[in-house]
């Protein structure tokens, strides 16, 4: 994981209760671990084949959670449109909890100050 401290831009998670879940509906792959299979199949209260069937896909090689397509948005498949929250927050992939400290970011971050609301510039 990134060392925070080391990206020109900082953090304040206390937005994404009111962002509506913006890194949640850019589409693309959320890479998961068996691990993170595990522990988010726990959290759901399913059986981890049944979790695999309805959220997971294997893509490139790798595993990876499905997407939604909602009202022309491609949305994370455990993210709630309604409440516009993670159903599995506390045991989100790793992919989400070091979101937005990864390293395509550190020298190019000026999208994430026009889409996440908890993303600021280092003064």
């Amino acid at each position: 994981m990134s060392d925070p401290s080391d990206f020109p831009f900082t953090f304040n998670s206390a937005a994404c209760q009111e962002c509506g879940g913006a890194c949640c509906r850019w589409g693309g792959y959320v890479w998961v671990t068996e691990e993170d299979i595990l522990a988010m199949a726990v959290w759901m209260k399913m059986d981890l084949e049944a979790f695999a069937d309805e959220y997971i896909r294997a893509s490139y090689g790798r595993m990876s959670l499905q997407e939604r397509l909602r009202e022309g948005e491609y949305h994370c498949c455990l993210f709630d449109p309604y409440t516009k929250r993670c159903l599995v927050y506390q045991a989100r992939p790793e992919q989400c909890r070091t979101f937005p400290f990864w390293e395509k970011y550190r020298g190019n971050y000026r999208v994430l100050l026009e889409i996440c609301p908890g993303v600021a510039e280092k003064e």
